[in-house]
């Protein structure tokens, strides 16, 4: 629709990641400005919201239901306490929501229909204020169920693309989960602990109110919500270890559906222990934020200054060879991906060839373009054609695009940006 080109198909993750923040700020708009502030900010600063938020993968579709799903909960128990003073239709127009975000998420990954089924237990624990009764959670559950039942009775259980996923034990699952939805876990909880030694005694020394020294306590037994939805992010772990058992599946980014429900809790928290009277409790609590947010936003820096070069530079590649022609007499390869490629080498004449199919490596043409899994053709093209020269683009995984060049060639790859193969500054030395 809005056409084949990077800037369009990025755009296809990049709106519901600027949704994902906009739902979790409409779900926590009565919340207090506190727990609004925090929950928004760990949200944005995750190193998985910045890298996936760019990326064209589902990841950031997976974020917008799961975030719409338990912000829309939060909300629905809410008004539970609240009583009948709540609007009939706004409660239904928001179960509805609740309703469809789940079947959504469950359609957007495997790990967002293990969460579903996990918020839809939850929420039946919970006395079902989001589904109204408890007996439409059969009706949702078997939803949730048909398609992944129709996939497998249809077209098998699959799972060959997971084969690459190596089994963990529990811990090594629950550390998955840390290090992909929540970094900055280990050092938070170190400073939580420190932050609430330093102001009970603080209290202590500076004050002999009873209710002061008891406040901390009972901020942590009113985060009732916060409570729920950690519970519910504990048990879909246990669920994706008995799993993993089986099956592995645990890999950081598919972790990201937990993210609305780290962002939501710790805002709960926060939000609370800020509204304390105490004032050692808020400036700790402050402090404690300021890390957990600090280290999230240093280390979406940091994932994302390793990503500036794509895994393999196409692009670049592509570009390179329309400017210069070099290609204009025909190029040579052998890779079977180009049917993949299309938006880049559609225009370039490449002709299939098999090296093993003619007299050797010396009688394949020149320029050669090599594209993902022809790293190994390097050394031989080098071997069989004297004076040759092999270059690559910038790229985070060396090798994996490159071009061999023919001795005299009058193009300067180098003045483009391509540098010389590993393994080509190798054989020259």
């Amino acid at each position: 629709m809005f056409g084949s080109g990077e800037i369009p198909t990025r755009f296809l993750s990049l709106i519901p990641a600027w949704l994902s923040l906009i739902a979790i700020a409409w779900t926590t708009q009565n919340g207090g400005f506190a727990r609004q502030s925090i929950a928004i900010l760990f949200l944005g600063t995750s190193p998985l919201f910045s890298l996936y938020a760019q990326e064209v993968r589902p990841y950031s579709w997976t974020l917008l239901f799961s975030t719409v799903s338990v912000g829309v909960m939060t909300i629905l128990w809410r008004s539970q306490q609240q009583g009948p003073s709540v609007h009939l239709p706004r409660v239904n127009a928001l179960r509805l929501c609740f309703i469809f975000s789940l079947l959504l998420l469950s359609l957007s990954h495997y790990f967002g229909l293990f969460y579903a089924l996990t918020l839809l237990v939850l929420d039946v624990l919970r006395g079902a204020p989001c589904l109204g009764r408890r007996r439409w959670g059969l009706a949702l559950l078997s939803a949730l169920l048909a398609w992944p039942l129709l996939h497998v009775l249809v077209g098998g259980a699959g799972g060959g693309r997971t084969s690459w996923i190596v089994s963990q034990p529990v811990i090594g699952v629950f550390s998955t989960a840390m290090n992909g939805a929540f970094p900055a876990f280990p050092v938070a909880l170190v400073v939580i602990v420190l932050a609430m030694l330093i102001s009970a005694v603080g209290s202590q020394r500076r004050s002999r109110d009873k209710d002061r020294g008891l406040q901390l306590r009972d901020v942590v037994r009113g985060s009732s919500e916060a409570c729920w939805l950690l519970s519910g992010a504990a048990a879909f772990l246990g669920l994706i270890s008995l799993i993993d058992l089986v099956k592995p599946l645990a890999v950081e980014r598919y972790f990201i559906v937990l993210l609305p429900c780290f962002a939501l809790a710790l805002g709960d928290v926060g939000q609370r222990l800020i509204a304390s009277g105490s004032p050692y409790v808020r400036r700790a609590t402050v402090c404690v934020l300021a890390i957990i947010i600090g280290m999230h936003f240093w280390h979406s820096q940091e994932v994302l200054s390793a990503k500036i070069y794509p895994l393999q530079n196409y692009k670049h590649l592509a570009r390179f060879i329309g400017e210069t022609g070099v290609c204009r007499q025909g190029c040579t390869s052998v890779s079977a991906k180009k049917h993949r490629l299309v938006p880049y080498f559609d225009s370039i004449p490449l002709q299939r060839v098999d090296p093993e199919g003619v007299d050797g490596f010396a009688a394949v043409m020149l320029p050669f373009v090599g594209l993902h899994g022809d790293q190994e053709l390097i050394q031989p093209l080098l071997a069989a054609h004297s004076g040759a020269s092999c270059w690559e683009p910038r790229q985070f995984t060396a090798l994996s695009t490159f071009i061999v060049m023919p001795e005299g060639s009058h193009v300067r790859p180098q003045s483009f940006g391509l540098r010389q193969c590993v393994q080509s500054k190798h054989r020259n030395e």
